[in-house]
């Protein structure tokens, strides 16, 4: 009994050291996503928690958080009593802004311009896809009854939607049924270990800070090709087949966000993140013409833009900035918006015709502070 108790202590005392030493540090705690279920089919975090959320094994980003009382991160909370004008912003981590304060991530920055005349909420979840916006689209119709929604289209929005792809727990996915599409739900349900676990800061900074999970994936695959959709498919005939099934998934989405959203395509804006980083430089933004990435991205504008919706092509936007000043949109360990980013996406979205019926607003962009 000695013995196995000198070998308990010798294996758990670093441990125990280490995690000591994690909690004196300001690593990320989130909070909880809730089960998703048939009976609750809508992804969101426990409603109400003040966070801290870091990122980089230095924890070069470090942001004060806030879930509301629908459990999304935004500073407000939401009130489907209301009948002001609303705009719902609907997306992945990019909405969700954990790289930025509460209050600075481009839909809370736009409520704030029309305080007094409406409302911008916001969705967003990380790892979302189109498929998963469609939901996010008819939960808001429901709960909120929106006068337009803006989605933010991301590169990999496209593949991540199929289950074919993807299936990770509690979101919905394209699902094949013979003739088509059909939207099919992963439940989540967090287990019990996972609780116990989460409550390690050395754990959670393995797992938030340093990325464990997309680092092994990486490794896994040991692809030196900077195009995603070429890593992830590994042979040319795959990878074509990946961009023929996105294809679909894109006019599927587009088909059906009317009957999710219950708006005409005339109040629906599709906002589409710049080649990053490949924008900074002509050189390698031509050479990204040849990606995959890039024909998705075409495709999506092309079908959105045929079926009547308006779309914000952020990248002339960004690109100008750059040239102007040197402006860069991300971090140096993060590739997702900084703070300068969502001011210029919330510039972009003040500017549109969407924006400006439903506020009644001019589309000069200085009421919503691009500056630096």
């Amino acid at each position: 009994m000695k013995k196995v108790f000198f070998y308990c202590v010798l294996i758990l005392l670093p441990f125990l050291i280490m995690e000591g030493f994690f909690r004196l540090l300001p690593v990320s705690n989130p909070p909880y996503l809730l089960p998703v279920t048939a009976e609750h089919p809508v992804v969101h975090y426990q409603p109400n928690i003040e966070y801290l959320s870091s990122g980089g094994w230095n924890f070069s980003i470090r942001t004060r958080m806030h879930t509301n009382n629908f459990g999304y991160n935004n500073l407000w909370d939401y009130h489907p009593e209301d009948t002001t004008p609303l705009l719902m912003v609907i997306g992945d981590s990019f909405v969700e802004a954990l790289t930025v304060d509460s209050g600075k991530s481009a839909a809370e920055i736009l409520n704030s311009a029309v305080s007094g005349r409406g409302r911008v909420y916001s969705i967003g979840v990380s790892g979302a896809a189109l498929s998963q916006y469609l939901a996010f689209a008819e939960f808001s119709k429901n709960s909120f009854h929106p006068s337009a929604m803006a989605f933010f289209i991301i590169d990999n929005d496209f593949d991540e939607s199929l289950l074919k792809y993807k299936a990770e727990p509690r979101f919905h996915y394209f699902k094949e049924n013979g003739h088509g599409f059909e939207l099919q739900l992963v439940d989540y349900h967090r287990s019990a270990i996972k609780t116990f676990l989460r409550k390690s800061a050395l754990l959670r900074y393995v797992m938030f800070n340093l990325q464990a999970g997309a680092t092994l994936e990486r490794l896994r695959h040991r692809c030196q090709s900077e195009d995603p959709y070429a890593c992830a498919a590994g042979s040319p005939a795959a990878l074509e087949q990946r961009i023929v099934d996105s294809q679909r998934a894109v006019d599927y989405f587009l088909d059906q966000v009317p009957v999710k959203s219950g708006l005409g395509r005339d109040a629906v804006i599709f906002v589409l993140d710049p080649m990053r980083p490949a924008m900074y430089s002509p050189e390698e933004l031509r050479k990204a013409e040849n990606s995959s990435i890039y024909r998705m991205r075409q495709y999506f504008k092309t079908q959105a833009s045929a079926r009547g919706y308006q779309v914000i092509d952020l990248q002339p936007a960004f690109i100008h900035r750059h040239r102007l000043d040197g402006s860069r949109f991300e971090f140096p360990t993060d590739n997702h918006w900084n703070g300068l980013a969502n001011r210029l996406v919330a510039e972009e979205i003040r500017k549109s015709t969407v924006f400006s019926r439903i506020f009644h607003t001019e589309t000069h962009a200085s009421s919503v502070g691009a500056g630096n």
